[in-house]
């Protein structure tokens, strides 16, 4: 046995390592919330967890997040939700409802005090930026803690989800390239969507199909390519959020050839989804940028197995039913809940479908975004890492089903969906968080986390309600 003094947690079984690696009848020793060791030879612990049948994973890390977009969803049901789905990480979008962008020193602290108090992962936050002002509010923010910057194209709401001006784009991707910190931006072309969408309803087409029909894939493209060009010219680091097209990475990956520093994801629905969908589920398959074509389905897959796109993320922007299913397509909510489904569909369509394999799907979805926002120790099983780890099952097959998923809106557009490989238990810092179908801890378990930073001190089970 080991000499060294007794770890708090051991855990033996099979240890995904990085690079996807697999430790067979490893242990790991977790000390103070962090992983202290991994080891071939057996540790001495406190407890010991024994997942003998099992894989253990890395917390996966959702970089797309928005928890306050439905009011009567909020920080704890997202985080919930996420902690069933073995996501151990957040990283929640600024465009929080009632009209409160994120966008002042002062926002961002309230929030961050909100996560404290409510959180059940661990969340970072992106922050914002108005149309007008003073642009020395992204250093403060950036000194605040903020992981990146998220911005648009095209306009959602004129407070809350407004769109920013080319020549503001400018001048605040200068200031931003000074920060190192990542720019995020939803790229759609506004005057091509909105008087596409103005000729669809004066026709009378206003059937689900039409919202996909109404925002051609030029949209995306074009905003894509102008906004690599202006992190080309400024120095930004642009990381471009739920590319729907092969197309759009491939005006990435052309633009890292020239130098820039770019980044892309895509998300879930993108990948288990195409257009016929809005036919199959009218409003809840609402979402934006639209779903695509069978071609590009494809098309993202083999950009997935290639290493074109870097991380793979749920866009969870959850609406309540009735804000769905509208008889006018163009008056339903655009998004739909996918906190709880990233990580159990993207490896059962990826991993166990033999499309990717265990190293390729723990860059899309735990290693890759921790790099890309700098959460040091996110997203890997290593020596100074958080012991955020997920005990997984890859060989349980099961359907997924509205009733029992933990959002508050109680509704997910992959109801019926065959999965291959579950979550047994979600571990935040060494605590067990979820446990076979049931979340055990309570608001307050997550933390707020800085890009770069040391994380707060590890809770103690009794924080987390165990």
């Amino acid at each position: 046995m080991n000499d060294t003094a007794p770890h708090d947690l051991v855990v033996h079984g099979d240890i995904a390592l990085p690079g996807g690696h697999v430790l067979r009848g490893g242990w790991m020793g977790i000390t103070g919330g962090r992983i202290e060791q991994t080891s071939e030879t057996p540790l001495v612990g406190r407890d010991t967890l024994h997942v003998s049948g099992n894989v253990v994973l890395p917390g996966f890390v959702d970089a797309h997040v928005h928890t306050r977009s439905y009011i009567d969803e909020g920080i704890t049901a997202t985080t919930r939700a996420a902690s069933a789905g073995g996501t151990t990480t957040i990283i929640d979008m600024p465009f929080d409802k009632p009209a409160r962008p994120v966008n002042t020193r002062e926002r961002f602290e309230a929030k961050v005090a909100d996560v404290n108090a409510e959180a059940v992962v661990d969340v970072a936050l992106y922050a914002t930026f108005p149309p007008e002002g003073d642009l020395g509010i992204i250093a403060d923010l950036v000194d605040a803690g903020a992981a990146g910057f998220k911005v648009s194209t095209i306009e959602v709401d004129p407070v809350r989800f407004p769109r920013i001006p080319d020549g503001r784009f400018y001048e605040a991707f200068q200031e931003i390239a000074k920060t190192g910190r990542p720019v995020a931006a939803h790229q759609e072309n506004q005057e091509i969507v909105f008087s596409q969408a103005e000729a669809f309803r004066a026709r009378g087409d206003t059937a689900a199909i039409d919202h996909a029909l109404s925002r051609p894939p030029v949209a995306e493209a074009e905003a894509a390519g102008r906004l690599l060009e202006l992190a080309y010219w400024t120095g930004a680091r642009l990381h471009m959020v739920h590319g729907t097209l092969p197309r759009t990475f491939d005006l990435i990956q052309w633009n890292r050839s020239q130098g820039v520093s770019a980044t892309g994801e895509t998300c879930l629905q993108y990948l288990l989804l195409t257009m016929d969908a809005l036919r199959e589920l009218g409003g809840r398959a609402k979402c934006n940028p639209p779903l695509r074509s069978q071609e590009a389905v494809e098309g993202l897959w083999a950009q997935l197995q290639d290493g074109s796109i870097d991380i793979v993320t749920s866009d969870h922007s959850p609406y309540p039913l009735h804000r769905k299913e509208t008889p006018d397509i163009f008056d339903a909510f655009a998004g739909m809940p996918g906190a709880e489904t990233l990580g159990p569909l993207l490896y059962s369509e990826g991993v166990a479908s033999g499309r990717i394999d265990l190293a390729r799907f723990l860059e899309l979805i735990a290693s890759g975004p921790a790099d890309v926002f700098g959460l040091s120790r996110k997203g890997r099983l290593e020596p100074g890492a958080d012991a955020d780890f997920v005990v997984f099952d890859p060989d349980a097959e099961w359907t997924v089903d509205d009733d029992a998923t933990h959002y508050a809106v109680g509704w997910t557009p992959f109801h019926g969906r065959p999965v291959r490989g579950r979550v047994v238990s979600t571990w935040l810092g060494g605590c067990c968080i979820y446990q076979d179908g049931h979340v055990t801890a309570q608001p307050g378990a997550g933390r707020f986390v800085r890009p770069t930073e040391e994380r707060a001190p590890a809770k103690t089970v009794s924080d987390t309600g165990e």
